[in-house]
């Protein structure tokens, strides 16, 4: 196993911990607050681009950096 595959591997557990601990308030709250700050920095967007901007943000993939081996690559 790599160390990119194990830092992969790790960030995918630590996410659903941390998703896991989250009630359904918190998750309408924080979609309703990333909505509408979308909503604010993009006034000209169609409610069609918002969406398609937050599925987005959605997907965004996470990841740890080794500062040490990136440097050193």
């Amino acid at each position: 196993m790599s160390l990119a595959d194990f830092a992969d591997r790790v960030n995918a557990f630590l996410y659903r911990q941390h998703i896991r601990r989250l009630t359904v308030d918190e998750i309408e709250s924080a979609q309703e607050w990333s909505l509408k700050l979308i909503r604010r920095e993009n006034p000209d967007w169609s409610e069609e681009q918002i969406d398609a901007f937050y599925e987005n943000l959605l997907h965004v993939q996470i990841i740890a950096v080794d500062e040490w081996t990136r440097r050193m690559s």
